[in-house]
Order: structure tokens, then C-alpha cells, then sequence
């Protein structure tokens, strides 16, 4: 390359470039963000479906019993709903017969 083809490149400014993490925010970082400024912070919350695994009920009676009120759902975004395990073992606990 001689100099005058140097002198005819135009310079190109590129784009700043962001990371991932700053485009995309993981659904951790929005739980724990929901969680600090409600204050939830500490609290133990997962999706339905590992909670009814564990305590061996649907998960559709996670949401019956959020939308009756004994339990609050906490919506992260349209697609993450997290239920806090405490809540759900203590009313599981109270509804105990004997």
C-alpha cells in the first residue's frame, strides 16, 4: 500500500461495543434486584416447578394457590414467576392434620 491509497482510506469509527451482560441482564440479577427492593432479601425463592417436585404436588396447585391469595407470587419478568420456599413449606405445614 503506497501512501496515496493511505490517504484516501477514510477512517471508520466503530461502535461501542457493550457486553452481553449489559444488553442481556440474566433473570438472577433481575431476582435478586426484585428481591432487594421489595425487601425479600435473604429469602430462598424458585420456579414452580422444582418446588412442586420436591414437595410432590402439581405445579398447577402452586399457581391455584397463588391466585387464591395463600401464597405470593413474585413476577420477574413475563416468562419468570418465583415462589418463596418458606411461604409455600409454612402453609403446607399449617394445613397439616394431627
Amino acid at each position: 500500500m503506497n501512501a496515496t491509497s493511505r490517504a484516501n482510506l477514510q477512517t471508520v469509527a466503530l461502535p461501542e461495543q457493550t457486553t452481553l451482560a449489559a444488553r442481556f441482564p440474566s433473570t438472577r440479577s433481575s431476582a435478586a434486584s426484585v428481591a432487594q427492593s421489595e425487601g425479600l432479601a435473604g429469602r430462598r425463592f424458585s420456579k414452580a416447578k422444582p418446588i412442586a417436585a420436591r414437595l410432590g404436588i402439581c405445579t398447577r396447585t402452586l399457581f391455584r394457590w397463588a391466585d387464591a391469595g395463600m401464597i405470593a407470587r413474585h413476577e420477574i419478568n413475563a416468562r419468570v414467576v418465583l415462589f418463596d420456599e418458606a411461604e409455600v413449606a409454612a402453609l403446607i405445614d399449617s394445613a397439616r392434620i394431627g
